[in-house]
């Protein structure tokens, strides 16, 4: 038999008062109880702990050594209730978000800084990875929140839409000539994004030679040079340093959205609905 929390509790109570029927008084319960609480602490314990008298009660040794450590471990318990209550309310705690690189260069810029600004004392880790990697991940509990393109529904998961991108061809606009690509027009894209496949299915490859980079960024820099065409988020394009335009002749396009993910039985505390909040009302657009 182990102690109970209210048998320590009810203890700490008489060794304040040293009086049982006070003790019960304080704590609205009724003596009996009070009696079968320290029998049973007694009995746990295999020793005398208090010696009854008119006045009141006196400490054994072992009652005296019991009441200091049960005041030391209901200080404690109190501390621990505190800081656990604060940690589900106080917007404190580390967090990990995920995302793809590409997705993080146009979202991190404007949502850190306004999460750090508005909760400087949470700790927020990044991970980067593809949206349905990143995906899995959210699903077993190893990030709390993932931003992701076009995520897969899954019973586990909260899916919040934040915006549209589209995916099409992309060139140099410092290209002067709008003649149509041929087999020598080099065509860049990221084989392990599943919106490269779909317009690569769609496409007449007649038209082009296909070669591979698994960087968003890299493609787009290689377009910038005109060394060739590219298959392109718009927001990546438009973020290269130098400008990108549509291949106008070109009417595939895939559309992605972007989604705030995270699993509605882990983050549904006071912490983790603010900071879901904030992140929605910084990336969501009208």
């Amino acid at each position: 038999m182990r102690p109970s929390f209210d048998d320590l509790a009810y203890f700490s109570e008489v060794a304040n008062t040293l009086n049982l029927s006070r003790a019960a008084q304080r704590l609205g319960i009724s003596q009996p109880s009070m009696s079968a609480a320290i029998k049973r602490l007694e009995q746990v314990f295999d020793t005398q702990l208090l010696i009854r008298s008119r006045n009141g009660v006196k400490f054994t040794h072992a009652g005296k050594a019991l009441a200091q450590h049960s005041r030391k471990f209901m200080t404690e318990w109190e501390q621990l209730h505190s800081n656990v209550i604060r940690a589900s309310t106080d917007m404190i705690g580390t967090f990990s978000i995920g995302c793809h690189p590409s997705v993080a260069l146009y979202t991190l810029p404007d949502l850190l800084p306004a999460l750090k600004n508005k909760y400087p004392a949470l700790k927020l880790n990044l991970v980067h990875d593809l949206s349905r990697k990143i995906t899995e991940q959210v699903v077993n509990g190893e990030i709390d929140f993932g931003l992701v393109i076009n995520p897969v529904h899954h019973p586990d998961l909260v899916i919040h839409k934040l915006f549209l991108d589209e995916v099409t061809l992309w060139q140099s606009d410092a290209l002067t000539t709008h003649s149509a690509p041929n087999e020598h027009t080099i065509l860049y894209c990221d084989p392990n994004l599943k919106q490269s496949q779909a317009l690569l299915k769609i496409l007449d490859l007649t038209h082009y030679q296909v070669e591979y980079s698994n960087n968003l960024e890299v493609i787009a820099s290689l377009v910038a040079k005109g060394i060739g065409a590219g298959v392109l988020p718009e927001r990546v394009a438009k973020k290269c340093a130098e400008p990108l335009r549509r291949i106008e002749q070109n009417n595939a396009m895939v559309i992605d959205e972007l989604c705030l993910i995270h699993r509605f039985d882990i983050q549904n505390s006071t912490v983790s609905q603010n900071l879901k909040h904030e992140i929605k009302h910084v990336l969501a657009e009208p």
